[in-house]
């Protein structure tokens, strides 16, 4: 009985394992092709009198585009990346 739950706990991780990467990938992808993710948790729009900066928290990790005059790019990196600011 022990070793019939091990196994079905094994095959849970690497499913939950599995779909976290086809996740993060998915975005990944969709953002290097300027477009926005699929699987944002929480958006956010944080507004400057030069621009804009739009910011998706996925699972994980974190878009952030900026469209402001002193920067124009897009990051994507792990949840504790940090917003630049302009100087």
């Amino acid at each position: 009985m022990k070793k019939i739950f091990i196994t079905i706990l094994k095959i849970a991780v690497l499913i939950f394992l599995f779909s976290w990467i086809v996740i993060v990938f998915t975005d990944y992808f969709r953002v290097k092709q300027n477009k926005d993710p699929m699987f944002c948790l929480k958006e956010e729009t944080h507004e400057y009198s030069d621009g804009s900066n739009y910011i998706c928290h996925g699972l994980g990790y974190k878009m952030i585009r900026y469209n402001r005059l002193c920067l124009a790019a897009t990051e994507f990196g792990p949840f504790i990346i940090k917003e630049r600011q302009c100087e």
